[in-house]
């Protein structure tokens, strides 16, 4: 369903995931701190990365997801990953997941990858709404959704079990009208 593509923005690039990507994202996918919130437990062999870029390929040649790597522009570095999954084209809607290799947190290269990726979610795959769920108490990922736009929406209680230990989550979602008043504003800002 999806064809080939490259996005670009200023300092990252986004493009499909490569078998080349298994060792760096099985660094990225098995560090505790980058994992630290999400709905599974580190990995702990480069077979669960290879088993995920299998996935992450068939998912994009179907249109089940669009699963990127996230690409430092100006070193050629994977630096996170990306993606839109859960599909629902008749409601014309996705899911939006992400993470960052630690040496990149706070630095703006996330929001930029985002911005990019739903740029190309709205206009381009004509989506109307993007969801995005986030384990309580990552606060970051939370500013994050909310300077993107994101509105939060509710809490589900013990969503995921991870490891064992229950999590709640927040959720969030953005519409397409929500993005494009956005750029609307953010465009008609004076310079300074």
């Amino acid at each position: 369903m999806f064809s080939s593509f490259t996005l670009r923005g200023k300092r990252v690039e986004l493009r499909p995931i490569a078998e080349r990507d298994a060792a760096v994202l099985f660094e990225l996918y098995s560090d505790p701190e980058v994992m630290r919130y999400w709905n599974h437990a580190p990995w702990t062999s480069i077979d669960q990365s290879r088993t995920a870029i299998d996935e992450a390929r068939s998912d994009h040649a179907s249109g089940a997801s669009l699963h990127c790597a996230i690409e430092h522009r100006e070193s050629g570095v994977l630096i996170g990953s990306c993606a839109l999954y859960a599909f629902a084209p008749q409601h014309s809607c996705a899911s939006l997941g992400d993470l960052l290799a630690r040496e990149y947190w706070g630095q703006g290269y996330l929001s930029e990858a985002m911005r990019v990726l739903l740029d190309y979610a709205f206009a381009e795959l004509k989506l109307n709404r993007i969801e995005a769920d986030v384990n309580r108490g990552n606060a970051g990922s939370a500013m994050a959704l909310d300077r993107l736009g994101f509105r939060h929406e509710g809490s589900m209680r013990e969503r995921w079990i991870v490891a064992g230990e229950k999590r709640d989550t927040e959720s969030y979602g953005l519409l397409r009208s929500d993005w494009c008043a956005k750029a609307v504003r953010i465009s008609s800002k004076p310079f300074r």
